[in-house]
């Protein structure tokens, strides 16, 4: 069952790419799709890699591209395991990453990184 997804930056004038979250019994798989045609107006997608993941609590969720950075691959998407704690301001920080992931563009994989200098977050709602 997916239970989130998310269209991920690809070279230009390159194929399409995206990443969907599939739950599976108690664990989750990130799966990268390379766009691979259309299907009338819908696209098909084929599936290039694929990560399982473990969730160390229930609290622990998949952290998207849009909300998480790395320091070392400032320009990847980047994809973490971990929780958004709010802030005093209203903001959201991620807290406890336990495992983080890149897209490499070139290979087409889902790369395992370090946790250390990704941050994921979310600006508080006015």
């Amino acid at each position: 069952m997916e239970i989130g997804g998310t269209v991920l930056p690809g070279m230009v004038g390159g194929p399409a790419y995206a990443a969907a979250e599939l739950k599976c019994g108690a664990k989750l798989l990130l799966v990268l799709r390379r766009q691979t045609g259309m299907n009338g107006s819908l696209p098909v997608w084929t599936v290039i890699d694929q990560v399982t993941i473990s969730k160390p609590s229930p609290r622990h969720e998949l952290l998207q591209p849009a909300f998480c950075s790395s320091m070392r691959f400032p320009d990847a998407a980047i994809f973490a395991l971990g929780r958004m704690a709010e802030q005093p301001d209203g903001s959201y920080r991620s807290e406890n990453l336990v495992k983080a992931w890149r897209f490499d563009i070139t290979p087409e994989r889902l790369a395992s990184i370090p946790i250390d200098g990704v941050l994921c977050a979310l600006d508080g709602i006015d």
